[in-house]
């Protein structure tokens, strides 16, 4: 189990991360995400997404082993030697209860530091973006649609013949200037310092524009930009969530919670699952698992949408599915006890 386990966890992981760079890259290229952020979204991403992926492996792994005993009619020898089903249930949980403790570590800790911190990094490196990757000769727009930036060419890290246009309501300032470049001041904010230049500023379509020489001037970058996130549901912590009333936060507790127990209780109920007839088909019991596997994490999405609305009562939360999922997967084992037994 331990080796099938490991292999699903790299195919599953090259899937997941497969999606999230068509996604990223392609968020990057409207402007949506600064293109040098995009592999430390990457692992912002794949820490968030560990929590299902570990518990997709767990099932797979131990349906995908004691299937291959089915079919090898090793269950056989097992039965003949005078074991149960029950028996699996001992090697399964030393092999689950380890993964699942991790699971329950990224769900309820890691994966919202992994979405805050990534929502974080994503708009600093939106609100930096917007000159440091200005090439000599292009145009470059920044991602709010309200500047654009020229610069012929650099020499000595300063840029020559800088061309910056601005639009502030319904203005519209045009700089040009000799030389220009960005420094940082005490407070950490990000300005652009021009030299010999002049400024055109007026409403498009009148001939009333204001003209303005200077020597030296400053145009703030990060002007109003400065992120201050305000962490969302998903990204709040766990002390947090569990302090709170309200009940899209109870909600979203549940849900954290939910991912661990249902862990563990579809890795048991992996067992009586991997149960293969011949008769049946060569796939048909792993497509039945697959749909069991699924059906269970979407009524776990449903029951946090139910309880962030308030029709299910906070103090049940999903325990009652989870109770139904256990009573489901301890009939599974008396029916596949007792169908041995016959």
């Amino acid at each position: 189990m331990s080796w099938v386990a490991l292999g699903a966890f790299f195919v599953l992981l090259m899937l997941i991360m497969t999606t999230q760079i068509v996604r990223l890259l392609g968020q990057a290229a409207i402007g949506a995400l600064a293109s040098s952020a995009v592999w430390a979204m990457m692992g912002f991403a794949a820490v968030r997404y560990l929590p299902i992926l570990l518990s997709l492996m767990l099932f797979f792994a131990i349906l995908a082993v004691l299937t291959r005993l089915w079919k090898d009619h090793e269950m056989v020898i097992w039965f003949v030697s005078g074991r149960s089903i029950l028996s699996f249930i001992r090697p399964v949980l030393e092999f689950t209860i380890p993964v699942v403790i991790l699971i329950a570590l990224l769900s309820t800790v890691l994966s919202p530091w992994a979405l805050e911190k990534g929502q974080e990094y994503k708009e600093k490196s939106l609100s930096r973006q917007e000159v440091t990757q200005v090439a000599p000769g292009v145009f470059r727009e920044s991602p709010a649609a309200d500047r654009v930036y020229f610069v012929e060419n650099f020499t000595g890290g300063n840029g020559n013949n800088v061309f910056v246009q601005l639009r502030r309501d319904e203005k519209l300032t045009v700089i040009l200037a000799e030389k220009g470049g960005l420094y940082l001041d005490s407070d950490g904010s990000r300005w652009l310092w021009l030299a010999k230049g002049k400024s055109y500023e007026g409403l498009p379509g009148t001939a009333a524009y204001e003209t303005l020489e200077f020597e030296n001037a400053r145009l703030r970058i990060e002007a109003g930009e400065s992120p201050r996130s305000s962490p969302s549901t998903q990204a709040t912590s766990t002390m947090a969530l569990w302090n709170s009333k309200l009940p899209e936060h109870q909600a979203e507790l549940a849900w954290r919670l939910a991912i661990p127990v249902s862990a563990l209780i579809l890795s048991l109920a992996a067992i009586p699952l991997a149960f293969f007839n011949p008769r049946g088909g060569r796939a048909s019991n792993l497509l039945v698992a697959v749909f069991a596997y699924f059906f269970y994490y979407n009524c776990i999405n449903i029951a946090q949408a139910w309880l962030s609305d308030g029709k299910i009562p906070l103090m049940l939360g999903m325990w009652p599915l989870h109770a139904a999922a256990l009573l489901i997967t301890l009939g599974l084992f008396a029916w596949r006890g007792k169908l041995r037994g016959s």
